[in-house]
């Protein structure tokens, strides 16, 4: 069997999940403050937690680093529409 069949998909969709949630608080927190600084510092606070949360669910290095930045797009586009509104 393929390695991608023998993967686990639950921890990998917890961590995805958890990611997107995160990012929708951040920007929905910082919805009226115009400084992206502190998003981006809220963003980066999170980081060690999903890493050690991550590497307990034996999630791959690589998609630790893919989910993370995936979660900084949707927060940075979130963002943009509440300043867009």
């Amino acid at each position: 069997m393929p390695a991608i069949v023998k993967m686990p998909v639950l921890p990998l969709f917890s961590v995805f999940i958890l990611t997107i949630i995160v990012a929708y608080v951040i920007a929905w927190l910082y919805r009226n403050d115009y400084d992206p600084m502190k998003m981006i510092k809220a963003y980066l606070i999170y980081a060690l937690p999903f890493l050690m949360i991550s590497m307990l669910l034996h999630v791959k290095i690589m998609l630790i680093i893919g989910i993370y930045i995936l979660g900084l797009i949707i927060l940075v586009f979130r963002n943009q529409h509440y300043f867009d509104h």
